[in-house]
């Protein structure tokens, strides 16, 4: 039998024990039987298609919840016809399980660049699949709850505010994460205004690499906030199973480029840190230079943008490369936006380079964030910044 893959596409929010719509796209009779009569017995509704464009003939006709579908088929593959289907369904929440006897490196990371957000090994574990599809109606129960809190804030007298609480949910819910709160971590966020344009991200990979990212969207406010969440997305997907930070960054890259008007990008730094081998891989796109700091805040060494920001450039013309730094005695990689260095008093003076060393030297390791914080509070004496303003730290052992 030849490898085939899958891709789960949910089209509407559903409750978990509702009946779904499911949509199998296969030119293999044995593999149609299969996920017929497993999907029929939890309960769901079955159409079939043998090709891909069949496939996308019936997603548009019967609007099915999930989309099953293999790679190799005739007329139009499933990798082909899985990003046609991401462009119907643009402006929705589209999550992508793939489904694949080939479980390297190279062939996940293949698979999850076509677009997909989660993936399965081959022969189908229909336990694993099961609880997979579970999965995703529970975060369909989210995207209904978001709905209906939406359509009460609508009957209020100011749309505005209703958009803007909505929004803040939606952003809220999407930033803040668990792997924040590893005790390796340290940061901190001054918005210019109710939304930020700055994010901070971090997640635990099954090997126990600390994956982390601070990112600065262009601009301010919900327009900058908003153009943070297809990035936002795709760390934590590839963050969480442990994906090489080539693979991340390239696919985030891809993912601005198609859903970010021109001119909307973002600078950001990603990093991974290897406790055990005392490494820590690092890509700078656009942002200042990263800062690695001996125990007492003294910098060692520089480490500057080698990159521009994501969703600016092409496939081709992307470089994913990145850096690997080394430590020997304990120290901190500190990364900041430049929103930090910029930001100006009452009477137009900037933070700058020199306050940031002071206030870094000033304070123990797990300190220096806040110490920065509250060093910007009172350069602004009580003002508002013009920029958001972000900086993380990351202890290194």
């Amino acid at each position: 039998m030849t490898a085939t893959t899958a891709a789960v596409v949910v089209a509407r929010p559903v409750a978990p024990s509702t009946s779904l719509r499911i949509l199998v796209a296969d030119d293999s009779a044995a593999v149609i039987a299969l996920l017929r009569g497993f999907l029929t017995r939890e309960g769901h509704e079955v159409v079939v298609a043998a090709d891909g464009g069949e496939a996308l003939a019936q997603f548009e006709r019967e609007r099915p919840d999930l989309v099953l579908m293999d790679v190799v088929m005739p007329t139009m593959d499933g990798i082909a016809a899985t990003r046609r289907l991401r462009e119907i369904a643009a402006g929705r929440w589209v999550p992508v399980i793939l489904l694949s006897a080939l479980d390297t490196e190279d062939d996940v990371v293949r698979a999850l660049e076509a677009g997909g957000d989660d993936y399965l090994v081959k022969p189908i574990n229909l336990s694993v699949l099961k609880a997979k599809i579970r999965s995703f109606q529970r975060i369909a129960v989210m995207q209904t709850q978001l709905v209906e809190q939406a359509a009460r804030l609508e009957r209020l007298s100011d749309e505005r505010q209703v958009e803007e609480q909505v929004a803040n949910a939606l952003i809220g819910n999407m930033v803040r994460r668990q792997g924040l709160n590893d005790p390796l971590l340290a940061w901190e966020v001054l918005p210019s205004s109710r939304f930020s344009g700055d994010a901070v991200a971090a997640a635990r990979a099954p090997t126990g690499h600390l994956y982390a990212m601070l990112g600065d969207a262009t601009g301010h406010g919900l327009t900058a906030s908003v153009s943070l969440l297809p990035a936002l997305q795709v760390f934590y997907g590839m963050a969480q199973k442990g994906l090489p930070l080539r693979a991340i960054v390239r696919e985030i890259n891809a993912r601005l480029r198609d859903l970010l008007p021109v001119g909307r990008y973002l600078a950001a730094v990603l990093m991974v840190v290897d406790e055990g081998a005392r490494s820590l891989e690092i890509w700078n796109g656009g942002m200042p230079a990263a800062l690695l700091l001996d125990g007492a805040g003294a910098t060692l060494s520089t480490h500057p943008a080698a990159h521009v920001p994501l969703g600016i450039l092409s496939e081709a013309e992307f470089d994913h490369r990145c850096d690997v730094l080394r430590w020997g005695d304990a120290g901190q990689i500190v990364v900041h936006s430049d929103g930090v260095t910029d930001c100006q008093s009452a009477s137009g003076e900037p933070f700058g380079p020199e306050r940031l060393h002071r206030s870094l030297r000033a304070a123990p390791p797990e300190a220096r964030a806040a110490r920065v914080r509250g060093d910007l509070n009172d350069h602004l004496a009580g003002g508002a910044g013009f920029d958001d303003a972000s900086i993380l730290t990351v202890l290194l052992h």
